[in-house]
């Protein structure tokens, strides 16, 4: 995982945006443990300030967990709620990437 990338672009995530971030990153089997422990505290300071989530904030989380459906709530996504799945795609689509490639195992790579 490019971390520093990763870091950088949660501080430049506004507060709901961390939140729903943070949200689907709990809730993705997919998403390597070493990378969700080293970006949670960032998240979860960063949206300490965050309000509590509206019907918007639910429907783009839905979305980011069902993409089919993202052509219905992407007319009722604002710009925080777009940066938060986007972030969220980013990180997925690395996790696919080295899933992929032959160091398979840990962040060191496979032990043998």
């Amino acid at each position: 995982m490019d971390s520093d990338f990763h870091l950088r672009k949660v501080q430049t995530l506004s507060p709901k945006a961390a939140k729903i971030a943070l949200r689907i990153l709990d809730a993705d089997p997919n998403i390597p443990t070493e990378w969700i422990l080293a970006l949670r505290p960032t998240l979860v300071e960063r949206s300490s300030e965050s309000p509590s989530f509206g019907t918007t904030d639910w429907m783009t989380i839905a979305a980011i967990e069902s993409p089919a459906i993202r052509r219905f709530t992407g007319p009722f996504e604002s710009r925080e709620q777009r940066h938060a799945r986007l972030w969220v795609s980013s990180l997925r689509q690395e996790s696919r990437r080295i899933a992929r490639s032959p160091m398979i195992g840990s962040a060191f790579g496979a032990l043998e």
